[in-house]
């Protein structure tokens, strides 16, 4: 991805500033939403809404996005707040502000560049006898933060779809074992 040219892309605060210059009245209603996955990891997802002013029953525009805690350098500190502003951007991107021509934003090409950089360097192939360990550390599991710890540790190795497949699934079992709940959207 390092051909992309991150200038070409609009930052998300300008869309915010050319929308408040536009509709001083206008209000943006985000909903952030944090979900906690059958592999421990917690995910936020966000929907933004735009109103051209204050009398607006409908938004005229909405975007959503999606992030997972620790899955980037950003994310281990603010995933919440990285989603809130990735979902604006597209929000006030699909209402016409994404004045360079470019829908996704610029925060939004450079955490893709970056996803591609730690997804080539720092993911670890998983062998065979680390496989084993997996099963082994997962089974040793007794608390949701046991669980939510052994997650962190695999989602730094990469291995076909069918293992994380099956990875996720013996994770389900053993939560479910445990008497947790299942994963549920929480207002935040």
């Amino acid at each position: 991805m390092s051909y992309l040219n991150l200038k070409e892309y609009e930052p998300v605060e300008n869309r915010i500033r050319a929308f408040w210059q536009k509709y001083p009245e206008g209000r943006l209603i985000t909903d952030l939403q944090r979900v906690e996955r059958a592999d421990g990891r917690v995910e936020w997802i966000c929907k933004s809404q735009a109103f051209t002013n204050q009398t607006d029953d409908r938004p005229q525009a909405t975007g959503y996005a999606t992030e997972i805690e620790g899955s980037s350098f950003i994310n281990r500190s603010n995933a919440s707040e990285n989603c809130e502003t990735s979902s604006i951007g597209r929000c006030l991107a699909n209402l016409g502000f994404a004045t360079k021509g470019k829908r996704p934003s610029r925060e939004e090409m450079q955490k893709a560049i970056s996803t591609d950089a730690i997804n080539s360097k720092v993911k670890k192939p998983i062998t065979e006898s680390v496989w084993v360990s997996l099963l082994e550390d997962l089974s040793k599991c007794g608390t949701l933060s046991d669980l939510n710890r052994w997650g962190s540790i695999v989602a730094n190795y990469s291995m076909p779809k069918e293992k994380r497949d099956e990875l996720i699934s013996i994770f389900t079992i053993k939560k479910d074992a445990l008497g947790f709940e299942r994963p549920k959207l929480t207002s935040v």
